[in-house]
C-alpha cells in the first residue's frame, strides 16, 4: 500500500516538473484589448481648384506620401496665365501652410515647386494663388501635388494633373453641361436640350440605374422620380483638349419611393465637342446606385431591398449550417443571423454625421474572406481608408468579427503605396485565414502566408499573375502555377487552404504545364513542349499546347484531350463546356507560322447548384426596376431584423506588417528582353481593367469612349482626338531602294525617324522579333498593337509616329500617313511611296493578322 502511495507522489511530482519545464518553452501571444471604441469621424480638409472663374475637381486628402503622377483623379485645364486657386475647406483641421510641386507625368521628376503661406478667405474656405513660371509644353499633361500644413505640422497631401492650352474653353464647355445638368430636372426647360439626344428604341427604358444619350426622353429627365438633390453638384475634368473635353457630376440625391427617403448616389459622365458656332454633346451617360437600408425590406416577401442598382450582383458567404450569411453593399459589410432575425452591419466607413462626401468616398472596397459555424468573420479592406486612425492612408486591413463581442479586431494592417484604382487590379482573388491563424493573400504577383501568431511572413510563389490562380473554397484548396513565364511553368501546386499542405502535377522531360481554368471543383490545365513556345515577329509569345487534362485537386485525371497536328492556345469555360482554340503549325521563311483552325468542345458533366440567394427584381412607377435579395427558402421575416453595429477593438499590439520592396507587378518574360508592360484602360475617369496586351486595353476604351495608359504613365490610345488626317512629312522625301528584307527597312527607317542609327547587321530577326530589336536600339518605348484596328492605330499616325504593319508572314510597310480615304505608306519590296485605299488596306492588314509596332510618345 506504502509502495503505491510513493508511486503517485513520484508520478505526480514528475507531472508538476514537465509542466514547469515545458511551459517555459511555450510562447504565449497575448494581445492587450485595452478597450473598445467606435470609428473616428472624418476630419481631412477637402480642396477644390477653382480657374476661369469656375469652381472645379473635389480633392480628397492623402496621408500616405504617393508619387504625384500614381493619381490620374481630376484634370485642371489652364491657359496662358498659367495660375488658379486652391480652395481649401479646413474641417477640423487650421492650415498655416501650402506647399506645391508640379512633376514630369511620365518620370515623376520634380519640375518647380513652391509654398503659400499667406491665404486669402472667402465664405470660410482658405484660398492659396498658385503661379507656376516655368515654360509648360502645349497639351502635355504634367502632374502636380499639394501638400497641406497644420498648425500642429500634421501633413495632407492632394494630387491633381495640369495641361496648358493656348484656348481652354473651359467656361463654354462647363456652362454647356452644367446647364444641361440643371435643365433634366425640369421636363419643360429640358426641352431645349432634346436636339442633342439621340434616342434608340432599342435601348432599354426599364431602368434608371443606367441612362444614356440614347435613353428617352422622359428617363433622362428623371422619370417619375423627383430627385431632392443632397449635396453640391461640383464637376471634374476628366480630359480636356482644344476642343473635346470629359467631365463627371458625382452627387447624392434622395428620392420618395415607397413613403420612406431613399438615397442614392449619382455620377453623370459628359463628352463634349466645343465649337464656334455650337457645343455637340458626344456622349451622355447616369449611372444610378441605391444606399442599402436594412429599413426598406420587404417582410412580406422576407426580401432585402437593393432598389435601383447598375450592380445587382452581391458577394456573399454563408455559414456551414446555412442559418447565418455575411454580404456586402454599399462598400459596408453585414451580418444576418437567421435565427434571431438579427442584422449587424459589421463595417462601414459611412458614419451617422454624414456630409456624403469624405465618408462615402468609394476607392475602397471589401472582401469576405471566411466565416465559421459562430458566425464569426475574417474580411479585409483594401484600398483609400476614408476615415479612422488610418484616415488618408491607402492600405490593406484585415479584421476579424467576434460576433459574441459585437467587435471587431484589426488584425493586420499592410501600407501600400499606390491609389485605389491601380491597387485593385494588383489584388488577386486569393484570400484566406485558416483554423490555424494563418492569412494567405495575392497581391504584386506573390502569393503570402502570414503567421498571425508568430508574424512570420512566407512567400509561397511569386512571378504568379492573378489569372494563373485557381480558387476552389468550397472544397478548400487553391491551385496556382509555379511562373506566369511559360518557360519557368515546371508544376502546378495545389494547396490545402486549412492545412497548408502542397501537391504538385509536375510537367514531364520537355514540357511545360500550364493551368488554364477550372471547371465545377476539377482542374483544367495543359502540356506544351517547351521547343513549341515560340516569339513572333511582333514580339506577342505563342504558347501552342499539345495536350489538355481535366483532373481533380488530388491529381486524378479524368479527361485528357489530344489530337495530332493541333495545337491549344486558349480555352474557354462556359458552363459545364469548355471551348479550345486551336491552330495548326508550319515553319516559313525559317520562322514558325502558327495558323487559327476551327475550335474544338469538351462537354463536362453538368452540376447544378442551388444559389442560396436569389436576386428578383419589381417594377414601380416612381423608381421603375429595382432589385430585391431574397432571403434562403423556408425563412420567414416575420418583422423588420434588428440592426446591431459592432465597436472597434482597441489592441496594443502592432499589428503593421510591410510587404517586401521588391514587390510588384510585372511578370518578368525571359523569352523576350523586355518586362511586360501593362496598359490600363480608364473609363469616366475611372480604371476599368489592366491588361499585357495593349490591343485589349484599347478595344476597352474604344467601347467606353475612353483612354489607355501604360504602366510606365505615358499615353497609349485617347478615344475621339485623332486628327481627320496626318501626313508625316519626313517620309514623303525619303528615297529607298526595293529590297526583300522589308522589315528590316521598316525597322531601320522608324529607328532613323526617332534619331537612332541601325544597320541591319546588328540583328537577326530569325533569331529576335521585329520588338525586342526596337526595344534593345530605340530611346523611345516600343509598344505591340497586334489585334488593334487600323483605325485605331492611326491615332498613332495622327500624333506623328510612324507604325510598321505586316502585310505577310515577314513582309511588312510602314504607315506615315493617312485622310478620309487614304492611307500613305512607304512598301520597302517595291521601294517607293504607296497610297492605298482605306477599305483594301484594312482587309489587307486584317488578312494579316493586324500585326502593327509602332512607340510610345517620348
Amino acid at each position: 500500500m506504502l509502495k503505491q502511495v510513493y508511486r503517485v507522489i513520484i508520478l505526480l511530482i514528475i507531472f508538476a516538473a514537465s509542466l514547469y519545464y515545458f511551459s517555459k518553452d511555450i510562447k504565449e501571444v497575448v494581445f492587450n484589448i485595452d478597450n473598445t471604441t467606435s470609428m473616428e469621424e472624418t476630419s481631412f480638409p477637402l480642396v477644390t481648384l477653382k480657374t476661369e472663374g469656375k469652381i472645379i475637381n473635389v480633392l480628397h486628402g492623402y496621408s500616405s506620401n504617393l508619387d504625384a503622377n500614381s493619381i490620374r483623379e481630376a484634370l485642371l485645364p489652364i491657359g496662358p496665365n498659367q495660375s488658379y486657386e486652391v480652395l481649401i475647406d479646413q474641417k477640423e483641421y487650421d492650415i498655416k501652410k501650402l506647399n506645391f510641386e508640379l512633376r514630369d507625368f511620365v518620370n515623376n521628376d520634380l519640375i518647380e515647386k513652391g509654398s503659400v503661406s499667406v491665404f486669402d478667405e472667402d465664405k470660410g474656405k482658405k484660398i492659396a494663388k498658385i503661379n507656376f513660371n516655368i515654360d509648360f509644353k502645349k497639351d502635355k499633361e504634367y502632374a502636380v501635388k499639394i501638400t497641406l500644413i497644420t498648425s500642429e505640422s500634421r501633413k495632407m497631401y492632394y494630387y491633381h494633373r495640369i495641361k496648358k492650352h493656348d484656348r481652354t474653353y473651359l467656361t463654354d464647355k462647363l456652362d454647356f453641361v452644367m446647364g444641361f445638368h440643371e435643365a433634366i430636372k425640369d421636363k419643360v426647360k429640358a426641352e431645349e436640350y432634346i436636339r442633342y439626344l439621340e434616342p434608340d428604341s432599342k435601348k432599354d427604358n426599364s431602368t434608371l440605374a443606367n441612362v444614356n444619350i440614347h435613353s428617352s426622353f422622359d428617363l433622362i429627365t428623371w422619370g417619375s422620380l423627383k430627385p431632392e438633390f443632397i449635396t453640391e453638384v461640383i464637376p471634374t475634368v476628366v480630359e480636356n483638349y482644344t476642343d473635346v473635353a470629359s467631365f463627371v457630376l458625382d452627387y447624392v440625391i434622395s428620392a420618395n419611393v415607397s413613403g420612406i427617403p431613399e438615397l442614392y448616389k449619382v455620377k453623370e459622365y459628359y463628352r463634349i465637342r466645343y465649337s464656334a458656332d455650337r457645343m455637340y454633346l458626344l456622349n451622355y451617360e447616369r449611372r444610378m446606385e441605391a444606399f442599402f437600408d436594412v429599413q426598406l425590406a420587404s417582410v412580406s416577401k422576407s426580401q432585402l431591398k437593393l432598389g435601383i442598382t447598375d450592380e445587382p450582383f452581391t458577394p456573399y458567404l454563408a455559414s456551414p449550417d446555412k442559418k447565418k450569411f455575411a454580404f456586402v453593399r454599399s462598400r459596408e459589410l453585414w451580418f444576418y443571423n437567421l435565427e434571431d432575425n438579427e442584422i449587424v452591419r459589421v463595417f462601414s466607413f459611412r458614419q451617422k454625421n454624414t456630409d456624403y462626401i469624405r465618408d462615402i468616398y468609394d476607392q475602397h472596397d471589401i472582401k469576405i474572406l471566411n466565416m465559421d459555424a459562430e458566425g464569426n468573420i475574417y474580411f479585409m479592406v483594401y484600398g483609400y481608408m476614408n476615415r479612422g486612425q488610418y484616415e488618408g492612408r491607402v492600405a490593406l486591413v484585415m479584421y476579424e468579427y467576434v460576433r459574441t463581442e459585437g467587435r471587431i479586431e484589426e488584425k493586420v494592417y499592410i501600407p501600400l503605396d499606390e491609389p485605389y484604382q491601380t491597387l485593385k487590379e494588383s489584388i488577386g482573388e486569393f484570400a484566406y485565414v485558416s483554423s490555424f491563424d494563418i492569412f494567405y493573400f495575392h497581391i504584386y504577383n506573390s502569393i503570402y502566408s502570414y503567421n498571425l501568431i508568430t508574424g512570420q511572413l512566407t512567400v509561397l510563389a511569386d512571378n504568379i499573375d492573378k489569372n494563373d490562380v485557381v480558387t476552389f473554397y468550397d472544397e478548400g484548396y487553391v491551385a496556382w502555377q509555379e511562373s506566369s513565364n511559360p518557360l519557368d511553368a515546371n508544376s502546378i501546386s495545389i494547396m490545402n487552404i486549412e492545412t497548408g499542405d502542397i501537391k504538385s502535377i509536375n510537367a514531364i522531360k520537355g514540357y511545360k504545364v500550364l493551368l488554364l481554368d477550372k471547371i465545377n471543383s476539377n482542374l483544367i490545365y495543359g502540356y506544351v513542349y517547351e521547343d513549341d513556345i515560340t516569339v513572333l515577329i511582333d514580339g506577342t509569345t505563342v504558347v501552342p499546347m499539345r495536350r489538355i487534362e481535366i483532373s481533380t485537386t488530388d491529381r486524378e485525371v479524368l479527361k485528357p484531350y489530344h489530337k495530332d497536328g493541333y495545337y491549344i492556345t486558349g480555352i474557354e469555360v462556359k458552363d459545364n463546356i469548355i471551348e479550345l482554340f486551336r491552330t495548326t503549325q508550319q515553319e516559313i521563311d525559317g520562322r514558325k507560322i502558327f495558323t487559327p483552325t476551327v475550335n474544338d468542345y469538351i462537354m463536362n458533366q453538368s452540376i447544378e447548384k442551388k444559389t442560396y440567394l436569389n436576386m428578383v427584381t419589381r417594377v414601380t412607377e416612381a423608381a421603375l426596376t429595382e432589385y430585391y435579395l431574397e432571403l434562403p427558402s423556408g425563412f420567414v421575416m416575420n418583422e423588420l431584423p434588428d440592426i446591431l453595429y459592432t465597436v472597434n477593438t482597441v489592441i496594443s499590439a502592432d499589428p503593421t506588417l510591410r510587404l517586401p520592396k521588391d514587390s510588384n507587378y510585372y511578370v518578368e518574360d525571359d523569352k523576350s528582353s523586355s518586362v511586360s508592360n501593362l496598359y490600363y484602360t480608364f473609363i469616366h475617369g475611372e480604371l476599368k481593367g489592366a491588361y499585357y496586351e495593349a490591343s485589349d486595353a484599347i478595344a476597352k476604351a474604344d467601347e467606353g469612349v475612353g483612354v489607355v495608359m501604360s504602366s510606365t504613365k505615358k499615353p497609349v490610345w485617347e478615344r475621339g482626338v485623332k486628327a481627320n488626317k496626318n501626313i508625316i512629312a519626313h517620309f514623303e522625301e525619303v528615297k529607298l531602294s526595293p529590297t526583300p528584307n522589308s522589315m528590316d527597312a521598316c525597322i531601320k527607317l522608324l529607328a532613323d525617324y526617332t534619331g537612332n542609327n541601325i544597320d541591319n547587321t546588328d540583328f537577326d530577326l530569325n533569331e529576335t522579333s521585329a520588338y525586342d530589336v526596337l526595344i534593345n536600339y530605340l530611346d523611345a518605348e516600343p509598344i505591340r498593337l497586334t489585334g488593334t484596328a487600323l483605325d485605331q492605330v492611326l491615332y498613332y499616325v495622327s500624333k506623328d509616329r510612324p507604325v510598321i504593319a505586316m502585310t505577310g508572314h515577314s513582309d511588312a510597310v510602314l504607315i506615315y500617313g493617312y485622310d478620309t480615304y487614304n492611307i500613305f505608306l512607304i512598301d520597302p519590296s517595291q521601294g517607293k511611296t504607296v497610297k492605298l485605299g482605306i477599305q483594301d488596306s484594312t482587309q489587307l492588314f486584317e488578312k494579316a493578322g493586324n500585326v502593327f509596332i509602332s512607340y510610345l510618345s517620348q
